[in-house]
């Protein structure tokens, strides 16, 4: 649907919605969960450790979840187009009051040279690729930093199945599944609501469960 211009005729292909579906579900939101899950279990035997180390990283995914909830999610909820929803959490929103927040939160043009693409889950991508948890294991230093990085990568991946549970109710209930997280409530509309979207969610000590794939490639 992001690809389509409102009021304007748009072409569509089988062939292009298994491009889309691949490059965002498959390869970015599916393997953000995959690789997180993946690190829990492997350096931290599926347990979120809570950790007071701080870096603008970290800083800046905070301060950018936030905006996206408090000035965008409103709306959504209140009848805003599907693509749109997707194209927070996924693509390029470049412009309006999302870019004026974030000017006035003092996140300038020079600090978002490394953050082109502003979605959620490319945001948790880049902080994976910037963090390298993979090299922080290996240093008994780091651990701090390692558990820092793990549970922020956890806590978006909470709120992202929140923020997408209204376009994509399957998806948002196999990340909660998989983040272990209000299991009572499986399969129950009531299980996501826009009030836990706030970041603090997870607590320290909670165990995640095993990756599964989310959205399995599609192979032509």
């Amino acid at each position: 649907m992001s690809d389509i211009a409102t009021g304007k005729d748009a072409d569509f292909s089988e062939e292009r919605l298994i491009e889309r579906y691949n490059a965002d579900l498959a390869n970015s939101l599916g393997n953000l969960l995959n690789r997180t899950l993946n690190m829990i279990q492997r350096y931290r035997n599926g347990v979120l450790h809570l950790s007071s180390y701080d870096d603008e990283s970290n800083e800046w995914l905070r301060a950018f979840i936030s905006v996206i909830v408090e000035i965008n999610y409103p709306n959504l909820y209140a009848g805003c187009d599907p693509s749109t929803a997707l194209e927070l959490v996924l693509g390029r929103i470049t412009e309006g009051d999302l870019g004026k927040e974030l000017q006035q939160r003092e996140i300038t043009d020079q600090k978002l040279e490394d953050y082109r693409v502003l979605g959620i889950v490319p945001k948790c991508n880049f902080l994976i690729d910037l963090a390298a948890p993979w090299k922080l294991a290996k240093d008994p230093i780091q651990g701090s930093r390692l558990d820092a990085v793990l549970s922020h990568l956890a806590e978006s991946l909470r709120i992202i199945a929140i923020l997408i549970s209204p376009v994509l109710p399957k998806a948002a209930h196999g990340i909660f599944d998989q983040l272990n997280w209000k299991m009572e409530l499986s399969r129950k509309e009531e299980r996501f609501r826009l009030e836990d979207a706030n970041w603090g969610g997870l607590p320290d000590g909670h165990v995640v469960g095993k990756p599964v794939p989310l959205f399995p490639r599609i192979e032509r």
